[in-house]
């Protein structure tokens, strides 16, 4: 009998959508709490103080909520639940914070937080009248990092689920997950026209990213950057993104399949390591059924010999200024390739 290899197999992570998406629904007890757009962000926290520690599912009704702080869901066992696109959570000026924090604010955070969910809802960051990227202070002090104005930030945090949500227009970054994150369930995620990334993933395992429409960011559509392991990226599509479809360092053994790349900025995909570290390369990851097109660099672009073992299959590049770019030759296998 074969060994599985160090990337976990599509069906394992199948099966671990399905079990993300069964614990979380099994936990959540019978306490409803329901909250008005009048009641802004502040009536959203003050319903999930009062559920607290036992959990619960708070059910947000259609409109826009002003929020002037973030909506944070430190408890475990909560589900925030909204009426679909036409609930709406909406920034205020000049609050210059993260709309939605799964997990500890504090930043290094002091617990984590288990079987959350955000469902049925929209997200605008109001880019235009924040007054800076960070939360209370400057971004970085020291070996902490201080919150960035993101759509959603999830925070050391495990069993979480995330779908049917989009965010638009934020100061920094659509959806952030950091600080050692696992077994989380991002579906049917959109994001869009962000000052960075659309999704940006630091310190994140054994987590499924799937239907994922992310376009016209003046960064990346996604960037793994920090401890990415053992992931599934599924069913995205990623197009106008002003620099990468895809930026990676220091991400090992994940899977991406059946992705979409097209008219980004510079390369299609892009692969590295850390400057200077090269124990920050990207090794072992498996791409499969992808096309990259339109890109004003290359297709795929493997920037440094530390990026050993990714391998490519049945691959289409079309109408890049180059196709693959490598730092040394043979760092990547290719299978299938359609190139014109």
């Amino acid at each position: 009998m074969s060994r599985e290899t160090p990337a976990l197999s599509s069906l394992r992570l199948v099966w671990l959508a399905v079990f993300i998406a069964a614990s979380c629904a099994q936990q959540r007890p019978a306490v409803v709490i329901a909250v008005a757009p009048v009641d802004g962000s502040a009536g959203i926290n003050r319903a999930i103080a009062q559920l607290g520690d036992r959990g619960g599912e708070i059910v947000l009704e259609a409109g826009t909520y002003r929020c002037t702080s973030p909506v944070i869901l430190r408890h475990n066992g909560i589900t925030l639940r909204g009426s679909g696109h036409g609930t709406l959570l909406r920034l205020a000026a000049k609050a210059s914070c993260p709309v939605v924090i799964i997990g500890d604010e504090a930043n290094s955070p002091r617990r984590p937080v288990n079987r959350v969910s955000l469902l049925d809802l929209a997200i605008d960051g109001n880019r235009s009248q924040q007054i800076g990227e960070c939360w209370n202070g400057q971004c970085d002090t020291g070996e902490l990092t201080a919150l960035r104005s993101s759509g959603v930030v999830i925070r050391r945090a495990h069993d979480i689920r995330v779908e049917r949500v989009s965010a638009t227009n934020c100061r920094s970054g659509g959806l952030v997950t950091e600080k050692h994150c696992r077994r989380l369930l991002v579906r049917q995620f959109s994001a869009d026209r962000h000052e960075f990334d659309g999704l940006a993933c630091y310190e994140t395992e054994d987590s499924v990213f799937e239907d994922l429409e992310l376009h016209d960011n003046p960064g990346a559509g996604i960037s793994t950057d920090l401890k990415f392991a053992r992931n599934l990226i599924r069913n995205a599509r990623m197009e106008r993104n002003g620099s990468h479809g895809i930026f990676m360092r220091d991400s090992n053994h994940n899977r991406f399949e059946d992705i979409v790349i097209r008219d980004s900025g510079a390369s299609g995909i892009f692969i590295a390591q850390d400057s200077g570290r090269p124990e920050t390369g990207c090794v072992s990851n498996r791409f499969s059924r992808i096309e990259v097109t339109g890109s004003k660099g290359p297709a795929l672009q493997v920037n440094d010999a530390s990026c050993e073992r990714n391998s490519f299959a049945t691959v289409r590049f079309a109408d890049n200024k180059v196709g693959l770019h490598e730092a040394s030759p043979g760092l990547v296998s290719m299978e299938n390739l359609h190139e014109r």
